[in-house]
């Protein structure tokens, strides 16, 4: 007979954004979460950025979808100039937090202004 887990409706909520049914990864990134004060549905939907293999990836998309017209009208080689992954370090891993999945690999983005 298997003991059935009962799980509170944050955990359940945090079980399908990180797509697990496995407790103990719920438990863990739940554990995660909550050291960011994300300790609700509300604040977890409010928080939540999405999931990206990399920060500058995740960097690339958010400079795209606000500057996508500025960074059009650039010349080539000052387009690819840009620098991603210093643009995280620099500006935005203060407004960000992630929680680095080691089962997929990727990291899941928080906004810490929720």
């Amino acid at each position: 007979m298997t003991a059935t887990v009962s799980l509170t409706d944050f955990q359940q909520r945090v079980s399908e954004l990180f797509e697990t049914d496995d407790i103990g990864r719920i438990e863990f990134f739940t554990s995660e979460l909550e050291d960011w004060g994300v300790d609700t549905e509300d604040r977890l939907d409010d928080s939540y950025y999405g999931c990206y293999p990399s920060e500058s990836d995740f960097v690339e998309n958010i400079v795209d979808d606000c500057y996508k017209d500025v960074i059009d009208s650039m010349p080539v080689f000052m387009q690819s100039a840009l620098d991603y992954e210093l643009m995280w370090h620099q500006s935005f891993q203060h407004d960000f937090f992630t929680i680095y999945d080691r089962d997929c690999g990727e990291y899941y983005f928080f906004n810490r202004n929720f």
